[in-house]
């Protein structure tokens, strides 16, 4: 049991590194950066997104996501550490597939205006090639 538990406390760590894992909080998402513009997010078929925010020091996590016509959305909950930092600064990256795309943070809705989305969250959708400097 206590090997177990020490294994993991040693692997833990390790799976961190360029990204999130799991439920923990990450660094800087690593994968071939992609800086041509998508257009079309209707490519993305994983279950989650990692999402990449504070570029002056990275913190990234995994998230639901949705795509609506070809945007990609998010919904973040209030309290989250990472939302706090998208709303200091909306440059994000995101991943998917081992795939890294720089992108800008948009809001699209407050609680309650988007159809599709829980009530009480914000929605911001994700804008690829559209970063801010």
């Amino acid at each position: 049991m206590h090997r177990t538990i020490a294994t993991l406390l040693l692997i833990l760590p390790i799976g961190c590194v360029g990204g999130p894992f799991l439920v923990f909080a990450g660094g800087a998402l690593s994968g071939e950066v992609v800086t041509e513009p998508v257009t079309d997010w209707s490519f993305a078929d994983d279950v989650f997104v990692d999402l990449e925010v504070r570029p002056s020091d990275p913190y990234s996590v995994v998230l639901n996501y949705v795509i609506q016509d070809g945007k990609l959305y998010i919904d973040p909950a209030e309290g989250r550490t990472w939302f706090d930092h998208l709303r200091e600064d909306p440059r994000v990256r995101v991943r998917f597939d081992g795939k890294v795309y720089p992108c800008t943070a948009v809001l699209a809705g407050k609680p309650g205006e988007l159809e599709g989305f829980p009530e009480d969250r914000y929605v911001y959708r994700i804008d690829s090639g559209q970063t801010i400097e």
